[in-house]
């Protein structure tokens, strides 16, 4: 059922998991058909619009680029 997580991360082009759901769910809201599945897509939408912009960080000793809280806790490998 769907991508494998990998594959996935490898095709958001530095997008955020954010910024991902806005961009499937405007795709959805063109698509539905069904007046009650459209309505709740456009609400998810609309919540989606109201998360906060979280910038991605790059760790300065391995370049590895993630959320802040996800790059202070990665184990750094310098090969």
């Amino acid at each position: 059922m769907g991508t494998p997580r990998t594959e996935r991360a490898a095709m958001t082009d530095g997008r955020t998991a954010a910024e991902e759901l806005r961009m499937h769910l405007a795709q959805a809201a063109t698509r539905v058909e069904d007046p009650d599945a459209r309505a709740h897509v456009e609400a998810a939408l609309e919540a989606a619009e109201e998360l906060p912009v979280r910038p991605l960080v790059e760790c300065p000793v391995c370049g590895r680029v993630g959320l802040p809280e996800r790059i202070t806790a990665h184990e750094c490998r310098t090969w």
